[in-house]
């Protein structure tokens, strides 16, 4: 027997529902508070992201900048709890609140920073065990929404930890529910902005005819850059949902125990117009009116009125056999058994039951061709009947007979498989296909790509430029089987979209164990970086020197 749900049930989808309302109903003011607490954090993260990945002087304003990042993070959760604060008061009808005094303001900062300045790596562990993920990502929400009204009531920052705390453990299978959906939600609001931007930003080349670096290079599409912005986009558009729906689980947890859900109800239904009220008092004075007395004071003469059972019966019954109350009717035993399934036990149950009668149905078949004709032409075959229609028993002669087309059958299954690997020696090899022409590369063009040839093209490729005298291209020519090298070694990924800068960078992150490696790979890539990009003169010491550097590279690689 399944057990009663209680009556304080909040349904999710109810909670869902409840929370579009409650965005709705939102003001101007209210989205204030989120797009200029939200905005300029991902503004000045993305620019951070960006500095330290690409910045050569990153490390000198390290600190300066993560200073930076932290009070934009504090100052965001500061106007996210201002904008929790508007969306619980909308909730329980106080649309007027009192100011929060100055020591209270002085609470909310404090606390905000506190709370949140863990949540990074505390969420990073929960989602790691996996299990507590759900508790902690409701207590750092509720600790968010919940700060005004607990600093308003004169509450410290152990109360609004208490109070968080407590309502992360209201109805947590609704809390895993919930985050579900948001997060299916959030997945699907960013799917949405990556699409319509890369659209965006390719139609804008047919539409104005101008390249942009996206249309030159499609693989921007799948960079940090590109994913971090659509992310924080995302976030925008996707957090004021996530915080209403935990807005509504704050008001009804704390509902338990006040009974506040009640009292708005009651606030809401008590506020009937003046209209209804007229109408209802002339509704009134209508029915208890002397006419009305009079008429209702006269009795009836009662008249004695004889109806047939049987007739009275047929008739409820083709009443109740119209469309109009078929709902009413109770289900045959098979649709009340489906619907304590449910719909997608239902449909397994039906999947499996199909998949039961095709396999039925298959070794049905196979079993009347093996244990019918088949059967039937071996018995005829070999007379492997005990007797025959007139019941007398084999002979044996007809024994020795079987017996001798058994080893026949045999022989002749080992010729043919001998046969067979014969004929097989004797095909001739498959013809190797004729090796593809290498590409022409054009050194002297932006677009070359070190994976376009192996790292003996590559020297070859030098050697040609460097007896033509085109030492420079050849300078180039030696670097790009430095890099072919590297990226066969799979100690680099070869990429369009990267500088030399991130060759080094990720050769020094997986080569940390080989210092004199990445030492040399550094030196290699600042003299051409200086002959290439720079002034300097490309001699052929410098090309000796360069080769040399590269053979140093190539032993240390295979180590």
């Amino acid at each position: 027997m399944k057990p009663r749900k209680s009556r304080d049930d909040h349904p999710l989808l109810h909670t869902m529902e409840e929370s579009t309302a409650l965005l709705r109903r939102c003001q101007a003011r209210d989205w204030f508070w989120w797009f200029a607490g939200t905005a300029p954090f991902v503004c000045v993260l993305l620019h951070f992201l960006n500095d330290m990945c690409r910045a050569a002087n990153a490390q000198q304003h390290l600190a300066e900048s993560a200073l930076f990042l932290a009070t934009s993070y504090g100052f965001m959760k500061v106007a996210h709890a201002v904008f929790g604060d508007l969306l619980l008061r909308k909730l329980r009808g106080d649309e007027e609140a009192p100011p929060l005094p100055f020591r209270g303001k002085l609470r909310l900062v404090t606390s905000q920073l506190l709370i949140h300045s863990t949540s990074l790596w505390i969420l990073f562990l929960a989602s790691v065990a996996l299990l507590p993920m759900a508790w902690v990502y409701a207590f750092y929400h509720n600790a968010n929404i919940l700060a005004l009204p607990v600093f308003r009531e004169g509450g410290r920052t152990r109360d609004l930890f208490k109070q968080a705390f407590t309502q992360c453990h209201y109805r947590p299978r609704q809390n895993h529910g919930v985050m579900m959906i948001l997060s299916l939600f959030s997945l699907l609001v960013w799917l949405n902005i990556a699409t319509g931007s890369a659209l965006t930003l390719v139609l804008m080349k047919s539409i104005t005819g101008s390249e942009n670096a996206f249309s030159r290079n499609p693989w921007l599409f799948i960079s940090t850059g590109f994913i971090g912005a659509t992310m924080a986009i995302s976030y925008m558009i996707a957090g004021p949902f996530v915080k209403a729906c935990y807005a509504v689980r704050c008001f009804y947890g704390q509902s338990r125990k006040s009974g506040e859900d009640i009292a708005v109800q009651f606030r809401s239904a008590s506020k009937l117009s003046l209209a209804t009220l007229v109408l209802l008092l002339g509704l009134f004075l209508a029915t208890n009116s002397p006419a009305a007395s009079a008429t209702q004071g006269s009795p009836a003469t009662p008249s004695t009125v004889t109806i047939d059972p049987t007739k009275l019966d047929k008739s409820i019954h083709d009443v109740m056999q119209q469309d109009v109350f078929q709902w009413r009717m109770p289900r045959d035993a098979k649709h009340v058994k489906d619907e304590d399934l449910g719909w997608f036990g239902s449909f397994m149950r039906d999947i499996s039951n199909w998949v039961k009668s095709i396999g039925t149905d298959i070794g049905k078949f196979f079993d009347n061709i093996f244990k019918g004709w088949l059967k039937d032409w071996l018995r005829g075959l070999f007379n492997s009947k005990k007797g025959d229609d007139t019941g007398e028993p084999s002979t044996p002669w007809a024994n020795s007979v079987q017996f001798v087309l058994y080893i026949l059958l045999g022989i002749l299954a080992v010729a043919l498989a001998v046969l067979l690997y014969k004929q097989w020696r004797k095909m001739p090899p498959a013809v190797a296909a004729a090796a593809a022409p290498l590409p022409e590369v054009n050194l002297e063009s932006d677009q070359v790509v070190a994976t376009m040839l192996e790292e003996n093209e590559w020297l070859r490729l030098a050697q040609e430029k460097m007896d033509a005298g085109e030492l420079r291209l050849a300078l180039r020519a030696l670097f790009l089987a430095t890099l072919a090298h590297l990226g066969e070694r799979r100690m680099i990924a070869i990429k369009l979209s990267k500088s030399n800068g991130d060759y080094v960078r990720e050769l020094g992150f997986r080569a940390r164990d080989k210092s004199e490696l990445r030492g040399l790979f550094g030196d290699q890539t600042l003299a051409f970086d200086r002959a290439w990009y720079g002034w300097h003169d490309v001699t052929r010491d410098l090309l000796d020197w360069f080769r040399n550097n590269h053979q140093r590279i190539v032993s240390h690689g295979t180590q």
